[in-house]
């Protein structure tokens, strides 16, 4: 049993010394063959090693193919070095990911530099926008948390170390940020229609498509303009869920199907005729709180239409695909106003405007609402 151990360590060991010797050889042979100036012949994605690219997208994986790759110190795209930490790396092959990182100066080229020297190669890397789509709630409050949510904020340094929020001229802190969105505290004293613009990194700027309380073409607000035909018995200041910019509408009652319930309308509402002229630079826009879920039943948003017919005329219908629940917090809530207005008069002085809730579904309603308004595409 002692002869056996002994044979079985005696041969363990020579199995790593031989081991050690054939990797100290490999390694051997591998530098001197790969001492010279380093080449780049191709660069392809790692999904088709044999096809040829010239372009490619931040964040892609591809494989630099060429020669004398040995003792690579640095591969960069444009002016960027990618991280070397998970490239694959032989004597012709480099395999890596693009960095996701914006360059300062754009070359399109890849630089792969060793101990023998660089190579370059054309190489175009895409660098996609950033995207300013939306702000929770455009009527925040002074003191409360708010986001703008897009694309691409991480890529241009709209973060709490290197960008800011400025709301005409005030400079507000980022709380948070991510990827898709940019968190701020409202300051006191901001204007009703606000400019927003996003700063970020090595001088970066971004001017957003909305205004903070934008005020433009307002249909109702519930304070001048909220009668109602037959009466206001929605219009309400109560503190629950609680006032954005004076009184708002809230409907707290169960809506049977196919009842007719009209929250606002108004024949004697001034619209620009630009707006009618040219739909598509504008939005329907309007604040929207939530103490039970949206669930079933249809909103619908008339202007010089029927909301009623079949199919609506001039209105548009928002019927939620699953749930919708603001959680007892005011959101913003847009549509393009070329989706549902077709036949409108722009000669007309004032136009009829009707607010229902009409469809099929019972509806345990307790929903809010107010400024809504028409907006121009910024």
């Amino acid at each position: 049993m002692l002869k056996l151990y002994r044979t079985f360590r005696c041969t363990f060991a020579y199995g790593l010394v031989l081991s050690a010797i054939i990797l100290s050889s490999c390694k051997k042979d591998d530098v001197s063959s790969c001492g010279g100036t380093p080449g780049i012949m191709t660069i392809s994605a790692t999904t088709s090693r044999s096809t040829a690219v010239t372009t490619g997208n931040l964040a892609d994986w591809v494989i630099i193919q060429g020669s004398n790759f040995c003792s690579v110190s640095s591969v960069t795209f444009n002016d960027v070095e990618a991280d070397l930490k998970d490239a694959y790396i032989t004597s012709n092959e480099i395999t890596l990911q693009v960095p996701r990182v914006v360059p300062k100066n754009v070359t399109n080229t890849i630089t792969v530099t060793t101990a023998g020297g660089s190579a370059q190669a054309t190489y175009t890397v895409a660098v996609p926008p950033l995207v300013v789509s939306s702000m929770t709630n455009e009527y925040a409050l002074a003191g409360e948390k708010v986001a703008i949510v897009g694309q691409n904020f991480d890529l241009y340094g709209v973060t709490p170390t290197t960008g800011k929020v400025l709301l005409n001229t005030t400079s507000v802190a980022i709380t948070k940020s991510t990827a898709d969105s940019v968190y701020f505290i409202v300051p006191a004293g901001v204007a009703p229609g606000a400019t927003v613009k996003l700063t970020g990194s090595n001088g970066f700027e971004k001017q957003a498509a909305f205004r903070y309380k934008d005020d433009r073409n307002i249909l109702f607000n519930y304070d001048t303009n909220g009668s109602v035909w037959g009466g206001t018995d929605f219009i309400t200041s109560d503190a629950n869920p609680g006032a954005i910019s004076g009184s708002y509408i809230r409907v707290n009652k169960s809506i049977a199907a196919w009842a007719w319930t009209e929250i606002s309308a108004n024949n004697n509402i001034v619209i620009p005729a630009d707006v009618l002229n040219n739909p598509g630079n504008y939005l329907l826009k309007f604040e929207i709180n939530t103490l039970k879920p949206f669930t079933t039943n249809v909103l619908r948003v008339s202007i010089d239409g029927d909301p009623g017919g079949n199919p609506p005329v001039n209105t548009y219908q928002w019927h939620p695909m699953e749930p919708f629940s603001t959680k007892g917090k005011w959101n913003t809530r847009s549509a393009n106003l070329s989706e549902f207005i077709t036949k409108t008069d722009p000669t007309k002085a004032t136009h009829e405007v009707r607010v229902i809730i009409f469809g099929d579904g019972a509806l345990d309603a307790d929903m809010s609402f107010d400024n809504i308004r028409i907006v121009p595409k910024d």
